[in-house]
């Protein structure tokens, strides 16, 4: 395969080619992916599985007359894009006119973008994959007796390119790569199994973790659940881990996305210039962030992104709006037709090792189902965490939920921690948030 850049010339010169004797009465957009890469699996020191990729997508969307029809091949013959056009535009000839439907007018990409810091190509031989898979099982192994089994640690790399174009004039082309290693371990004790993990996710493949420290904090995170117990139901103040922090926030950035407003499907409806957060959070968004996660310099429609402040001071600035939601709201579209890197500050000095500060609460690692309430914020997820005393861990726990309303979520924020996660999209540290209900047994 030749490389991504290459490609995507190739069928740049395709479409607009076969869009020249297309009709012009119908507005089109032509998004094309390509994606190329591997992963390993190595497991009990041995290669479990080598998968390669090679994958290519293009949609094609069609507005006629208000009324929008979309259709998508991996066949990137021109014939084969002449038939998918065709059945975009028979699709769009039975849906219903809608006057917000339609293109973007202004703001949108006009080029090739590079150097935006996500793209790191690299060859590596797959007898140094193995082995660094190999030795990050190991190292979990060697970490206590009681790992008893894993779920094989896995190396993924993938190159990717993006294309954009339509009949408006927009064109924009972009480049990443991504690398990835994890180590999925088990620990068994008095006849009970644990299963923790951990990884690192990166666009560079020098700023990859290295495998013996992936190993090794899997192994003492799933250590670290064994001997769980339950408690009795409580209100604390609650730490949130990093990871489990950002999917708080990703819930707050659902409930101000411009489908939810205009639906009015969310709690946060008509808060602009109103106080969310308490008032020293500040929020933004930031898509040209060099190595961030989800870096793009323009969004699904092809509409600009920009650096955006969405909480200053602890009040919220803009709701995330893509073409077709800020027509409904009659408000400037903020080329927010994908999310990009969102990034939690504060206008205080972020607090290293939270854990110290807390006299009597919990500390909350992992959550399971949604239990998210965009309508009304109620809150409620089952969960796994600790309990925590005097600034220290006293025991795990398990059998738990948290339970409370994301509005006072939000303003009952004690603290941000400095342990920041850089492999999420959503970069904050650990959240100390008082009175959260903690249910367990009565």
């Amino acid at each position: 395969m030749n490389s991504d850049e290459n490609n995507i010339l190739v069928y740049k010169d395709r479409l607009q080619s076969i869009y020249k004797d297309l009709n012009n009465k119908h507005s089109h957009e032509f998004n094309l992916s390509v994606s190329n890469g591997y992963t390993v699996t190595s497991r009990s020191s041995e290669v479990e599985n080598i998968e390669y990729h090679e994958d290519m997508a293009l949609n094609v969307t069609v507005y006629n007359d208000y009324k929008k029809g979309s259709a998508s091949t991996n066949n990137l013959s021109s014939e084969n894009i002449l038939k998918t056009i065709q059945k975009a535009e028979n699709i769009s000839q039975n849906t219903q006119p809608d006057e917000c439907q339609g293109l973007p007018e202004s703001n949108y990409t006009n080029k090739d973008w590079d150097d935006l810091g996500i793209y790191y190509p690299r060859e590596l031989e797959v007898e140094d994959v193995i082995e660094i898979t190999k030795s990050c099982e190991a190292e979990a192994f060697k970490t206590d007796k009681r790992i008893s089994n894993s779920e094989g640690s896995t190396f993924s790399f993938s190159k990717n390119a993006h294309m954009i174009m339509n009949t408006n004039g927009a064109y924009g082309t972009h480049s990443s790569t991504d690398y990835s290693l994890s180590c999925i371990a088990l620990a068994e004790e008095n006849k009970l199994m644990e299963r923790d993990y951990w990884y690192s996710s990166t666009r560079d493949f020098l700023k990859l973790e290295e495998g013996s420290s992936i190993g090794r904090k899997a192994a003492e995170r799933v250590l670290s659940r064994l001997g769980a117990k339950t408690l009795k139901t409580r209100v604390c103040p609650v730490l949130f881990s990093p990871e489990m922090s950002a999917s708080i926030i990703s819930n707050f950035l659902s409930a101000i996305s411009g489908s939810a407003i205009y639906k009015k499907s969310s709690f946060l409806v008509d808060k602009i210039n109103e106080k969310i957060f308490p008032d020293f959070v500040n929020i933004q968004e930031e898509p040209l962030l060099s190595n961030g996660p989800a870096t793009r310099p323009y969004d699904s429609e092809g509409v600009l992104t920009t650096d955006k402040k969405i909480i200053e001071d602890g009040i919220l600035q803009n709701y995330l709006l893509d073409t077709y939601s800020s027509r409904k709201l009659k408000m400037d579209c903020t080329g927010n037709g994908v999310l990009t890197n969102i990034t939690m500050g504060s206008n205080k000095p972020l607090v290293t090792d939270v854990i110290s500060t807390l006299e009597n609460g919990i500390y909350i690692t992992d959550m399971m189902g949604s239990g998210a309430n965009t309508l009304t914020g109620d809150y409620s997820r089952g969960a796994f965490g600790y309990l925590v005393e005097n600034g220290e861990i006293q025991y795990p726990v398990t059998e738990i939920t948290v339970a409370s309303n994301l509005s006072q979520m939000f303003q009952n924020i004690i603290a941000i921690g400095d342990d920041v996660d850089l492999r999420n999209r959503i970069r904050t540290g650990s959240l100390l948030i008082d009175n959260i209900t903690i249910g367990g047994t009565n």
